[in-house]
């Protein structure tokens, strides 16, 4: 059995609109997780497995997450094969399924990701692939909502009748498309030695992200969030540019940290490493990962060792950690969708 995975750490942020994560959660989000879809690619099949809404207790608070695996589902084939000092024709297809292991904590939309195994699904295949299925869900919902609503509708007299007749334009209204973004979790260590790592710095690009239930914890941010409220657009890109010369590393190390700290803001770094080579980094570049020795084979036990190791992270003040703004409302909803699902 393999030992040594190591635990990624991501910032799941999820909209409906001007609607958060939890507020379609029942009717969207858990249905897209556990009710068997599939997204297919060629002779690649990508699916979740064994998908769970549980409780771990936290100093006396029963906190929600979802446990499941992603699997892909996919055939390796072979034309030829080296044997005896010569090469061989020789087709074959043996099926393979690699699995990653997902925790979303539901309180804070903090995902932790463990690969199972080398050719394991990476986060941009559940990112593409939970976007397709709340898609999913959401037409389908629609389109039963629109034939419930046409049969009263005609029921009642059609046109001649007194009801106002449901569109499927105003039911995409009720329930707007999801708009996903998973941002990797990163240390001030690990930006610092990325940066250490760069001849020159071309560019910084900061994409600023509308959170969940987050408060700000830098003016700056706060003050762009405001802007793009009034704008109406959940995310805006704002560049540095090097200028007759390049940007200063102890500077853009700075910013690069504070954006950071936000954990709702894509970072971008352009410029060229020691070869004079292009090198590009992201959140993802510098993520911070956390090594285990195995991954406990029952599920609440494991999400609360999982668990137990962000709020160490946070203790020891290597990553910010979230702050919820309305803490109320989420415990409220929360409690109001552990009592539909279980």
């Amino acid at each position: 059995m393999k030992k040594n995975y190591n635990v990624e750490f991501w910032n799941f942020v999820c909209h409906f609109g001007e609607h958060k994560l939890l507020d379609f959660y029942s009717e969207l989000v858990h249905p897209a997780f556990t009710n068997g879809l599939t997204r297919d690619y060629g002779e690649n099949c990508w699916f979740f497995h064994n998908v769970e809404l549980l409780t771990c207790n936290f100093d006396g608070n029963e906190l929600p997450f979802v446990y499941g695996r992603i699997i892909k589902d996919t055939v390796l084939r072979r034309t030829q094969y080296f044997s005896e000092g010569e090469l061989k024709e020789d087709e074959k297809g043996i099926q393979s399924s690699p699995s990653s292991i997902f925790i979303l904590s539901l309180i804070d939309h903090r995902l932790f990701f463990v690969k199972e195994q080398s050719d394991s699904p990476t986060m941009e295949n559940f990112k593409s692939t939970i976007t397709k299925f709340i898609k999913d869900i959401r037409t389908k919902l629609i389109d039963d909502e629109y034939r419930a609503a046409k049969e009263i509708y005609d029921y009642n007299g059609g046109s001649n009748g007194k009801l106002h007749r449901t569109t499927k334009k105003n039911l995409g209204v009720r329930f707007p498309e999801p708009n996903i973004e998973i941002i990797a979790q990163s240390s001030d260590a690990g930006i610092d030695e990325f940066v250490r790592g760069m001849k020159s710095i071309d560019q910084l690009q900061l994409e600023v992200i509308t959170p969940n239930n987050e408060s700000d914890c830098n003016g700056f941010f706060e003050a762009i969030r405001k802007k793009d409220k009034q704008v109406g657009v959940k995310k805006s890109t704002h560049t540095y540019r090097k200028k007759d010369g390049v940007l200063a590393h102890d500077n853009i190390s700075d910013i690069s940290k504070e954006a950071n700290k936000d954990e709702n803001v894509q970072i971008t770094l352009k410029g060229k490493d020691i070869h004079n080579d292009k090198l590009i980094g992201t959140n993802d570049s510098f993520k911070l990962v956390k090594r285990i020795d195995e991954i406990e084979e029952i599920p609440t036990l494991f999400t609360k060792s999982v668990y137990e190791s962000f709020m160490e992270l946070i203790k020891d003040g290597i990553i910010r950690g979230p702050k919820i703004s309305d803490m109320d409302k989420v415990k409220e909803k929360l409690s109001n969708i552990l009592k539909i699902i279980r």
